[in-house]
């Protein structure tokens, strides 16, 4: 008899180890579900945060490469109006230069 009743006491007790145990996996397997389904999420995220930003750094390179086409056109500019210029002074230069030799026959020719 106190076999008999060690035995329902025990598995009883042991039923409710079953469900304390059974319970605890639930909850750790769904704490794991959790966890990985919020990385899974922070992961898609992020692959998006960071396209955006490979879209905005693609669009300022290529603001950039305008601006700097720009300025190579204006250079380019600059430098055939500088060419232009110098070579106006120095028809400019020859001119006076002659104007000079002319006052120089001008006057040795004045002077006796």
């Amino acid at each position: 008899m106190d076999r008999c009743a060690i035995n329902f006491i025990a598995r009883h007790w042991w039923r409710r180890v079953e469900v304390w145990v059974i319970a605890l996996l639930l909850v750790a397997g769904g704490s794991i579900l959790g966890y990985q389904a919020g990385v899974w999420s922070a992961s898609s995220e992020q692959t998006k945060q960071l396209a955006e930003v490979r879209r905005a750094y693609d669009a300022a390179l290529g603001k950039r490469d305008l601006r700097l086409t720009t300025l190579a056109e204006k250079t380019q500019d600059a430098a055939e109006k500088v060419k232009e210029a110098s070579t106006s002074a120095v028809h400019a230069a020859d001119t006076a230069t002659k104007a000079a030799e002319k006052v120089n026959e001008a006057v040795e020719r004045q002077a006796p």
